[in-house]
């Protein structure tokens, strides 16, 4: 076949021509390599500033090799290269979830599921058929249950020994504000009559004995999770596959690990090592308050042994407090018609941890739901670049619903990036409650990403999947509409959408910023790896609430196809929840919290 004529094509539900071949058969051949793939013929919005659309990218050895217009692109196609005719779909570099936990969340997808399944006989018998085959003291995980067969006391822990072969079992409903126990979990949690609730969270109990029923809520789940959720090397792998899959399917092909204990990191370690990581993760180790200093030491060696060109591990995670449920995040002002305050988990511990952190050279990664946890967090990140010598610090302050008018300008000048979550941006049972709690003033200024955007900060954007949809595309819709992912009723705060373009930036360049991949990836740009999606529709053309429904055709990590629309092998289906869970569902936040 003469030089410039397109060859075999994989990507049939893309339009394919041949139109465009005649003039490149006759043109002399180019002195460079010939690409391996080429996209031409529609809108490429590249994130580069110098040149933000182009018609036409050219990809060999995983690299892009060209951007520009569709003549000039023909040089690069020879007899084996791939040509896909976009049309009228988009080309953009993939997207960066800078908060999530793939690996814990993916296990979920292990856990034996209940969703739909009809009270008490459906739900029984898949309990049943899942107990069996349990490995001698395997917990049994279950997921989905309808809430409402936890109300009140709940079925009680007897119905759930039988089914359960003595083992240790934990059902949670959906979204994991509640649970439900057999008599060997409460037992390996060490929960009995004596065990008082924790903050935030309550332990239901027989009104005449005093014994726990059986059922747990809010952050009363957190301590039991932590039991149940110390999978081994190999579930945690597969989780971790599960969830790239999914991730891939919605364009994410780089993310942020927001919380990783020791046994993570050892299966993040093994499955690079195997070749089985389609994301690129950059890990935040979880620091344990209870712990002490000396965890320092460890941390450093794990991140000198994960230096791999996909999984890195050079972020320590703090949790300074706690979430919108219980009034447990931490306040400037107290809560209306409390007096309280919120949880403060290193008081001021926080500004000396942060400088030994930082003087390791590892970048800080705080979880700040309130503004008073904000405040402390940049507290301490000040004093720490105050006293340590001057270097490159990528440190980020993640959630961020209420930040105090007076320290929007700090994130710019401390170089701090703002972490936001925007799928929490819109009136639901959540927003409404958190309002109440602290009052109208306030709750105007609640999840205030307009003001992040106008401060000069660097914002990024992330998920903090599980506890929400993982779709880049419903948060970038509820960021820019400030209205249900459904798309009915009034934009909640309008004035603080955001504009589609500042959220593209903040989903892909500032992301691999955040990262310390800006020179790699993030942007279409000679030289850069083709970390690409390829979406059905241009996302400037469509009304803006149907940006979620536009599906992702095509997810490319350094060039290899990591997702086709085509595949034979679906991807799971994860539901929305009608009212978001923030914090990672039940209180990510508290010392015993699930490892999410």
């Amino acid at each position: 076949m003469p030089r410039g004529c397109p060859g075999t094509f994989f990507k049939p539900l893309i339009v394919i021509s041949l139109a465009h071949c005649a003039a490149a058969c006759t043109a002399d051949p180019p002195i460079h390599d010939v690409a391996d793939l080429v996209f031409r013929g529609g809108a490429v919005y590249t994130l580069d500033e110098s040149r933000p659309w182009a018609r036409a990218v050219a990809i060999a050895h995983g690299r892009i090799v060209y951007v520009g217009d569709d003549a000039d692109v023909v040089a690069w196609i020879g007899d084996g290269t791939e040509v896909i005719e976009l049309g009228e779909a988009m080309l953009m570099p993939g997207f960066h979830d800078s908060h999530m936990h793939p690996m814990a969340a993916g296990t979920t997808y292990l856990r034996c599921p209940l969703d739909g399944l009809a009270w008490p006989d459906e739900v029984l018998a898949k309990l049943s058929q899942c107990g069996a085959r349990l490995e001698d003291g395997e917990w049994l995980r279950a997921t989905g249950l309808d809430e409402d067969i936890l109300a009140g006391q709940g079925p009680g822990t007897a119905l759930l020994d039988g089914l359960s072969a003595g083992q240790p079992a934990l059902v949670t409903t959906g979204s994991d504000p509640e649970a439900w126990l057999n008599s060997a979990a409460l037992q390996a949690a060490g929960i009995d009559a004596a065990t008082p609730d924790p903050a935030g969270g309550e332990i239901v109990r027989d009104p005449q004995s005093g014994e726990p029923s059986g059922v747990l809520r809010g952050a009363a789940v957190g301590p039991v999770w932590m039991l149940a959720s110390a999978y081994p090397k190999a579930a945690l792998r597969e989780g971790l596959k599960r969830a790239s899959k999914m991730a891939n399917s919605l364009g994410i092909t780089s993310a942020n690990e927001a919380s990783t204990f020791a046994r993570h990191w050892a299966a993040y370690r093994a499955a690079e090592a195997a070749g089985e990581m389609t994301l690129r993760v950059n890990a935040s180790l979880r620091w344990d308050p209870l712990a002490g200093r000396e965890q320092l030491q460890a941390m450093e060696e794990m991140r000198a042994q994960a230096d791999g060109p996909r999984f890195r591990a050079d972020s320590v995670k703090f949790f300074l407090d706690g979430d919108g449920n219980g009034h447990s995040a931490s306040v400037l002002e107290p809560y209306s018609g409390t007096g309280g305050f919120g949880t403060s988990n290193y008081g001021d511990n926080l500004a000396g941890l942060a400088a030994k952190v930082d003087a390791a050279g590892f970048h800080i990664h705080m979880h700040a739901y309130g503004d008073r946890a904000v405040r402390d967090g940049l507290d301490a990140i000040a004093h720490a670049m105050e006293i340590n010598a001057p270097r490159e610090r990528r440190h980020q302050i993640a959630h961020l619903a209420l930040v105090h008018p007076e320290d929007l300008p700090r994130f710019a000048a401390l170089g701090v990036s703002a972490d936001i979550q925007p799928l929490w941006a819109w009136w639901n049972d959540e927003v409404r409650h958190e309002c109440d709690a602290v009052g109208p003033q306030r709750c105007a200024r609640l999840l205030a990403f307009r003001d992040l955007f106008d401060s000069g900060a660097r914002v990024v954007a992330g998920s903090d999947w599980i506890s929400d949809a993982m779709s880049p595309l419903y948060g970038i819709q509820v960021a820019v509409t400030r209205r249900p992912p459904d798309g009915s009723g009034p934009p909640w705060n309008p004035d603080q959408r955001v504009t589609l373009e500042e959220m593209l930036k903040a989903y892909t360049l500032d992301g691999a910023w955040l990262a310390g991949q800006e020179a790699l990836t993030g942007s279409i740009e000679v030289g850069k790896a083709a970390d690409l999606i390829v979406l059905e529709r241009n996302l400037f053309t469509i009304d803006p609430t149907q940006l979620k429904d536009v599906p992702v055709l095509l997810t490319l990590l350094e060039g290899k196809v990591v997702y086709d629309q085509k595949s034979t092998n679906p991807v799971p289906v994860q539901r929305f929840m009608s009212s978001p869970q923030r914090g990672s569902s039940s209180n990510e936040s508290s010392q015993g919290s699930q490892e999410y």
